[in-house]
């Protein structure tokens, strides 16, 4: 290829200073030819492409290099790969030896034994767990029924015992009907009511000459008089002639009349007095 192309510059380069001397000769004018066409020629074409052939040159050879560096980077990376599948080998080989030992050391049997006994194990162990927690927890009712004798005995260190029933009675603190019930209940109590003529004269016996709430009561039907602590129809009463009377729709609690120890009606709400507790719910 180098060759054809220095034929036609050479060529070019002849017929140019022929025609230039046409030109000049019909102007009248002269031009320098060469001397010796063919070889000044040869040097001027080999010097005017001696850059292409050297870039040319060049790039073959770092191709070549780069070439010769990937054939290297191949051959790594196969001895890379060579070495990754021996190592897999290695290990798959390692794992079937262990699982072999492994299976050598403990036989099924054996292995299903030992599950066996764990299991009993653990039902042996939640069963005394149940019976630890099932005497810790009689044991805390036994203590919850013991604590709360003792403050039942604390309680009634307040109230009198009078027959089979306790008692208290309160002669200063003045109150309306609900807020009476409600320091009873703090006492431990509720308002009293009374089972027969022995309690009840036991008590008035002892009171002055004040009111004193009861918890009888007829609010839930006029005429129909409860015990508050029992929720039960009251079994004693002790009234004042012409009692239960109603002057208004509000007396429906009972109380006693100090100055006649007798039992009269009178407002739920408005009026205030002293009051009577007892410590049970029975009556």
């Amino acid at each position: 290829m180098f060759s054809s192309t220095r034929i036609i510059l050479c060529a070019f380069l002849l017929l140019y200073p022929y025609g230039s001397l046409i030109e000049a000769q019909e102007g009248r004018r002269y031009v320098c030819l060469l001397s010796d066409p063919p070889n000044q020629c040869s040097e001027y074409c080999v010097s005017a492409l001696q850059p292409v052939i050297d870039h040319l040159s060049k790039e073959q050879q770092d191709w070549g290099a780069c070439e010769v560096k990937l054939n290297g980077s191949v051959a790594k990376l196969d001895k890379i790969e060579d070495q990754l599948t021996a190592t897999q080998i290695q290990i798959e080989a390692q794992q079937a030896f262990l699982v072999n030992n492994i299976s050598k050391a403990i036989k099924t049997e054996d292995l299903e034994q030992k599950l066996k006994d764990i299991e009993g194990n653990q039902t042996a162990l939640s069963n005394q767990l149940k019976d630890g927690q099932k005497r810790t927890e009689n044991q805390l009712t036994a203590i919850q029924k013991t604590l709360s004798d003792i403050e039942r005995k604390l309680v009634l260190q307040r109230y009198q015992q009078i027959g089979s029933r306790y008692f208290y009675i309160e002669h200063n603190l003045q109150v309306n009907w609900r807020t009476a019930e409600q320091r009873c209940i703090e006492m431990g109590g509720h308002l009293a009511a009374f089972q027969n003529a022995e309690e009840y004269n036991a008590i008035v016996g002892q009171l002055n000459k004040a009111n004193y709430w009861l918890g009888v009561n007829d609010l839930a039907k006029q005429g129909e008089f409860i015990s508050l602590a029992s929720g039960k129809r009251a079994t004693y009463f002790k009234w004042r002639k012409n009692e239960p009377k109603y002057n208004n729709p509000t007396q429906h609690c009972a109380y006693v009349f100090g100055h006649e120890n007798i039992m009269i009606v009178l407002s739920c709400t408005t009026d205030v007095m002293h009051f009577i507790c007892q410590s049970d719910s029975d009556v």
